[in-house]
């Protein structure tokens, strides 16, 4: 793919997926910082900002840290709620990744490049927990994890929160060098360690995520499952189907120098942690025709992306499906991301309530929902053109 034809599909990346990775447009709601161990500090909701120390892991000394891009602010924080219920929800949150010169040249900043660009390099006023609906609605009577605690990990790093390498790139338009810190694996783990020294272990856990979050929130799972090894689990993946062509794989292994786990290590990594966890419950959601993933999928240099995507997902999912643990749900359309937004309460085109289907997912004392999928999936034939 010539670096024109990726440049165009750059702009369709930028039109859907920004809002999604980045939050509603809705007036930003500055939070005050907090300390790690400062529980002093509640915004609305009860939600408090946390800026993590460094931790010891493995006699390694790890900092949490945002990508570094040129213009970036590396600060990396993190936001906790503590709920009334004995439920925990832990969130990796969403948008983009880069993983060459042209990707990583293009950051999503808060000030200057401001409304377009391939990966958020810092964190952005739209990262505020507050500003959130779907699971993050905690006055909706309808939310099954209103009342639960969360732990929401922002991403700032352009590596599906798994990197843990810095790289060396240039940029596409100056030819200068520079660094990128693809260390979101650091501060998943950092975070981890503040949330089992600060907070209680829970007796029913959700680790989810939405687009690269639902990378991280996979990837990370073990450690978490070990971290509340006595907890009901689930996980839940939200718009992260895992579709990538082999160049991009070979790549991003090599710039961002992820590591899974070595228990889910080869073949599908959703698969291998319905299999190694076998109490617990796995779900997907994803659009048929989802327009941000696809758009990803032309980046990573695949023809006809809109419908090879859509065609490689159905299969991989249907892989995926043979787990007695395992449910999807399908919607029809492009849509991008449900568990942040207001489709989560009206999402009915997979045959079924999006929302009953999620609640009795949810729900460990009942028998498991059935996989739904739409009928008429495909979107408009002039918007499928990756």
């Amino acid at each position: 793919m010539t670096r024109s034809m990726l440049l165009a599909a750059a702009l369709a990346v930028v039109s859907c997926a920004a809002p999604q990775a980045i939050g509603s447009a809705e007036t930003e709601f500055a939070a005050p910082a907090a300390s790690a161990g400062d529980m002093t500090a509640p915004t609305s909701a009860g939600w408090v900002e946390i800026t993590p120390e460094p931790v010891a892991v493995n006699g390694r000394r790890i900092t949490a840290a945002c990508s570094g891009a040129p213009g970036a602010d590396p600060a990396y924080r993190f936001w906790i709620r503590r709920g009334s219920a004995d439920g925990l929800v832990i969130f990796f949150d969403g948008g983009g990744a880069c993983w060459d010169d042209i990707t990583c040249s293009v950051p999503w900043l808060a000030t200057g490049r401001a409304d377009d660009g391939f990966y958020k390099a810092e964190l952005l006023p739209g990262d505020n927990p507050n500003r959130f609906g779907g699971v993050f609605a905690l006055n909706d009577e309808r939310n099954p994890v209103r009342d639960w605690s969360f732990v929401y990990l922002p991403y700032c790093t352009g590596d599906v929160h798994l990197g843990a390498n810095t790289a060396l790139y240039r940029d596409a338009d100056t030819g200068e060098t520079f660094d990128i810190q693809h260390r979101g694996a650091d501060n998943a783990r950092v975070a981890l360690d503040w949330v089992q020294r600060n907070m209680s272990a829970p007796n029913r856990l959700l680790v989810a995520g939405s687009s690269a979050g639902a990378y991280g929130a996979a990837g990370h799972y073990p450690h978490i499952r070990d971290a509340f090894p006595r907890a009901h689990a689930m996980f839940f993946g939200d718009a992260g189907q895992g579709v990538a062509t082999p160049a991009f794989t070979t790549a991003t292994e090599q710039r961002w120098a992820y590591r899974l786990p070595r228990a889910i290590r080869g073949g599908d990594t959703v698969s291998r942690l319905a299999a190694r966890y076998p109490r617990d419950r796995f779900g997907q959601f994803t659009s048929a025709f989802d327009r941000t993933q696809s758009a990803f999928y032309a980046l990573m240099g695949a023809d006809d992306a809109c419908n090879s995507w859509s065609a490689t997902m159905r299969a991989e999912l249907s892989g995926r499906q043979q787990a007695r643990n395992f449910r999807a749900y399908v919607a029809a359309g492009q849509q991008h991301t449900i568990l942040r937004s207001t489709a989560f309460y009206a999402e009915t085109s997979g045959g079924g309530s999006f929302l009953d289907w999620f609640k009795a997912l949810l729900n460990d004392s009942g028998s498991e929902p059935p996989n739904l999928s739409c009928v008429d999936c495909a979107p408009p034939a002039s918007s499928c053109r990756f």
